[in-house]
């Protein structure tokens, strides 16, 4: 028996990369998750991969920028799988500009994705699982939101955000047994990083680069944490990054 089994989760950002990745593995650890992003076609074809391995998953059509679109995916989720377990925010996007160089629109739109949409995930998600007084909600972080990168502003204050914003989750849900984590790694190999991958000359499949099945396994780990013991953060590095910075 796998650890969600008889669970239902919800992944945002889950045609491609780490999201993708947490679909699959979450489906093969027993769970029905509804994975949602902006491309239905894309979303068929991984779910059509999930059900031939023998799981369960649905394709939610999600745009983050939107909170309309947030709302009725949701509600879509809960149609489709009962309620909703989990919740994993993974979707996210990166700018990769100085501060002097990033306009208005484009800090917004990197804002609104990574900060305000994971914010109303949580707040139409929350209600259900106080009421059942049962729930986990994983939120996607990064070192970037422990650390500053150049040219990587709008996407490191994103990041710190969701810090500040996972950790008020946390205490508020904590007494309802709800329980609010973040997952947050280095560099992984996933489309998101190719262009800061090339702007520093490393390879596209750079053995150094963490892979999004490796965060994907992570993010089943933290699911397993069901007793006294819980991280509130899961900080993953690349084995060739400093240790301990």
């Amino acid at each position: 028996m796998g650890v969600l089994s008889g669970k239902s989760a919800l992944v945002t950002g889950a045609s491609r990369g780490i999201g993708r990745e947490i679909v699959r593995a979450f489906s093969r650890e027993g769970a029905q998750v509804a994975a949602a992003a902006r491309s239905k076609f894309d979303l068929e074809a991984l779910c059509a991969e999930v059900a031939a391995e023998g799981g369960r998953a649905t394709p939610v059509v999600l745009d983050l920028r939107s909170e309309e679109s947030i709302i009725n995916a949701i509600s879509t989720a809960k149609a489709a799988l009962g309620r909703i377990d989990v919740l994993v925010n993974n979707a996210a996007i990166i700018a990769l500009k100085k501060i002097t160089e990033t306009s208005s629109e484009l800090w917004d739109e990197v804002m609104s994705t990574n900060v305000r949409g994971v914010f109303i995930a949580c707040r139409e998600v929350l209600p259900e699982m106080i009421e059942r007084r049962s729930g986990r909600i994983i939120n996607i972080g990064s070192t970037a939101g422990r650390r500053g990168y150049v040219d990587q502003g709008a996407y490191c204050a994103s990041k710190h955000a969701l810090a500040g914003l996972s950790k008020v989750l946390a205490i508020e849900a904590q007494p309802y047994n709800v329980r609010v984590q973040m997952l947050s790694p280095g560099g992984v190999l996933t489309g998101l990083s190719s262009e800061l991958r090339s702007s520093r000359g490393e390879a596209e499949d750079s053995p150094e680069w963490m892979t999004a099945a490796e965060i994907a396994q992570a993010a089943v780990y933290l699911c397993s944490q069901d007793g006294a013991a819980i991280s509130d953060e899961l900080i993953l590095r690349r084995f060739a990054a400093e240790p301990w910075r």
